[in-house]
């Protein structure tokens, strides 16, 4: 399953990329419970900036341009995005 990742603000800028294809294949033994906290685990994994930069308190995850929760399901050719904390003024 591939899936579209976009990454926003100080996150792109942290992570020094922007939009990227993201292959799930391997992931979890069910290709079909995959969430939005089963991405940002593999993401994670590669290694100490990722895993800081997707698990700071109140990141905003949008799946299809939604603001979702980390349990939402994600589906061959979706896009998921991350946001870091907003703030307000």
């Amino acid at each position: 399953m591939k899936i579209t990742i976009k990454l926003f603000a100080a996150l792109r800028e942290a992570l020094g990329e922007s939009e990227f294809e993201l292959n799930l294949d391997g992931v979890t033994a069910d290709a079909t419970a995959v969430d939005v906290a089963t991405v940002k685990a593999a993401l994670s994994q590669r290694g100490v900036e990722w895993s800081e930069a997707l698990n700071q308190p109140n990141l905003v995850h949008a799946l299809n341009h939604k603001v979702v929760f980390i349990d939402a399901q994600v589906s061959e050719g979706d896009e998921l995005a991350f946001f870091p904390p907003m703030t307000g003024g």
